[in-house]
């Protein structure tokens, strides 16, 4: 009796075991498809899920992840700079990066391992149709560039990661030239709770080379971490940080640049319940270009009262604007000029809430001389009727409030007309004695008409802007038409 009771059991739970994954694949679909929607809802990017096969212990489909169609328009743009981009490229930017994924079901998955997990997702990138990746593959000898995995946990938490492997590719006979581009690969890992309000992500690149005849170009230690917290549906604040050990471009016989210990680190905050406010830090050890060397760059600069309500509607309307109210899609023309007017109406209500520029702290040396600065601009918005009143410089001084104190040496000064000097190629001789003779020149000129002070190789300047009232070191500065 015992022994049919234990085989009932088992066999009911045999049959739980084996029918779970079927019910967990319809859960899966949902998960997955809803988070394609919460992704899709970050301004700047686009995420979709196509051809979805669903099965009993496993379902496959086909991910799209790349640009919403307001950045694919700013990036497609031709201008002066840009020509208008091959149809390979545009045709490459449209798809995104597509992913033949597979889902294994949970209560336990076998995908790199043992998961008990609602799902994991397994992919790698379907080939890009393009002759230039096309060619990169082939040269690489990689059998893909990305690889894709996901775990979602049973409350609905996701792990995400996505690596490139390392590869060493001889680009010669495409180049024309001798070429060889060497990479370590990179790593990046996300993670996203369960209710998709708080995320975190980090990324690495150790290292890409890319060596060719005419030089040599570097980048190492390349590393990006963020992670945010959703306040509505269109909004994130958050905190990121980006870091570069060495970005460099070397001939044969000299460095055209180089930079070393990049660092920039931004935080998005609630000011309080109507605002938001940003931080940026920024550091650089070293940038020597050609006649140049500027070290120990440090940016320290917040950002203050970003109406929150101003944002979310041009975020909302921007990806609103892609669709007419009737359902269909608006010509080029439509398009432009909606945007236009968003951007319109959220610059008037941003500067109605009248932001604040404050610059904590800009210093440098430049060839051996040094600089600091500091400052604050803002404009007061309270009152203002629509944006252009501002279009009168009276009305316009009268709202700015500005203070910015700057103090360098004597070297920096020179360094800057040292630099100017050189573009007219004058003899090495010539080159220092009319270094010498302009820094004097130019420092006591502006000493003269009181917009700088001196003690002894250091001088500074106060520019102050208030109620429509310009001063500079303490004294009256007339602007005309001011």
């Amino acid at each position: 009796m015992k022994n049919r009771k234990l085989a009932s059991a088992l066999f009911i739970v045999i049959i739980i075991l084996a029918a779970a994954p079927y019910f967990v694949g319809i859960m899966a679909r949902g998960i997955i498809e809803k988070q394609a929607r919460e992704i899709s809802r970050i301004p700047g990017y686009s995420l979709n899920i196509t051809d979805y096969d669903q099965g009993w212990f496993s379902s496959h489909a086909r991910i799209a992840y790349g640009f919403d169609q307001h950045t694919l328009d700013i990036l497609t743009k031709p201008s002066s700079e840009n020509q208008e981009l091959d149809q390979q490229t545009l045709k490459a930017l449209k798809q995104g990066l597509i992913f033949d994924v597979t889902i294994s079901h949970g209560p336990v998955t076998f995908q790199q391992g043992v998961h008990f997990a609602l799902l994991t997702l397994s992919g790698t990138l379907r080939d890009i149709d393009h002759d230039s990746y096309k060619k990169f593959k082939e040269k690489a000898n990689i059998d893909n560039l990305l690889k894709l995995f996901v775990l979602v946990s049973y409350n609905g938490a996701t792990e995400i990661k996505l690596n490139s492997p390392a590869f060493n590719a001889d680009y010669s006979d495409i180049a024309g030239q001798p070429m060889i581009i060497d990479s370590a690969g990179m790593d990046f890992q996300a993670s996203i709770n369960g209710a998709f309000d708080h995320y975190e992500a980090k990324a690495h690149l150790d290292k890409i080379k890319i060596k060719a005849r005419d030089g040599i170009v570097n980048i190492n230690q390349l590393s990006l971490q963020a992670g945010g917290d959703r306040i509505n549906n269109y909004l994130w604040t958050g905190n990121g940080r980006f870091s570069l050990g060495e970005f460099s471009i070397k001939e044969p016989e000299n460095t055209l640049l180089s930079l070393t210990r990049f660092d920039n680190s931004y935080t998005l905050a609630r000011e309080n319940d109507t605002a938001l406010a940003i931080h940026i830090s920024a550091k650089v050890g070293a940038l020597v270009g050609k006649d140049m060397k500027i070290k120990d760059v440090l940016l320290d600069l917040d950002i203050n009262h970003l109406d929150i309500a101003a944002i979310t509607d041009y975020v909302k309307s921007i990806q609103q604007s892609y669709q007419l109210p009737d359902g269909t899609e608006p010509t080029a023309e439509q398009n432009a000029k909606k945007i236009q007017e968003i951007v319109t109406w959220t610059g008037e209500r941003l500067v109605k809430s009248s932001p604040e520029l404050a610059i904590n702290n800009l210093s440098l040396q430049l060839n051996g001389g040094s600089f600091r600065g500091d400052g604050v601009l803002s404009i007061n918005g309270q009152g203002l009727k629509n944006i252009q009143q501002l279009s009168d410089p009276v009305a316009l001084n009268k709202r700015l409030v500005s203070r910015v104190n700057l103090k360098f040496d004597r070297k920096m000064a020179r360094a800057i007309i040292l630099l100017e000097l050189k573009k007219r190629r004058l003899a090495e001789k010539q080159l220092d004695q009319a270094a010498t003779a302009q820094t004097t020149v130019f420092l006591q000129n502006f000493i003269t008409h009181g917009y700088l002070k001196q003690e002894g190789d250091n001088y500074s300047v106060l520019f102050e802007l208030k109620n429509g009232q310009r001063m500079i070191n303490g004294k009256p500065l007339p602007i005309p038409g001011m």
